[in-house]
C-alpha cells in the first residue's frame, strides 16, 4: 500500500520535535525522528495492526493509531492508501485532534 503523510501531520510532528529539543539532546531528537520514520515504513505492511481511535469514531472513517515514544500517529486506510492525518505529542489534549 502507498503511504501518504498529510502536510498537517508533518507540521505537527515538527512542532513537537522543536518543543522537545528545548529539554532533550539533539541525539534524542534525531533518534525519535528516526523511530517515527521507521514506524511509518512499518505501517505500509502492517496497517491493520493499529488500534481503532475512539476519539475520531464519529467521523466514520475508521481512523487508527500507533504510538511511538511521545507521539501518536493517526491514520486511516483506503483500498490503495494509508493516509496519515496527524502525528502529535500524545500528551496533548485529545479534544484538539480532528483528522
Amino acid at each position: 500500500m502507498k503511504l501518504i503523510v498529510l502536510l498537517q501531520a508533518n507540521e505537527s510532528k515538527r512542532r513537537t520535535l522543536r518543543l522537545l529539543a528545548r529539554t532533550h539532546s539533539a541525539s534524542y531528537i534525531r533518534g525519535l525522528n528516526k523511530q517515527v520514520a521507521g514506524k511509518l515504513e512499518w505501517l505500509k505492511n502492517n496497517a491493520f495492526s493499529g488500534q481503532l481511535e475512539p476519539g475520531l469514531e464519529e467521523l466514520g472513517l475508521q481512523h487508527r493509531r500507533v504510538i511511538v515514544g511521545p507521539f501518536k500517529i493517526i491514520y486511516r486506510i483506503t483500498p490503495k492508501r494509508i493516509i496519515v492525518t496527524d502525528i502529535f505529542d500524545s500528551r496533548r489534549d485529545p479534544r484538539g485532534m480532528r483528522g
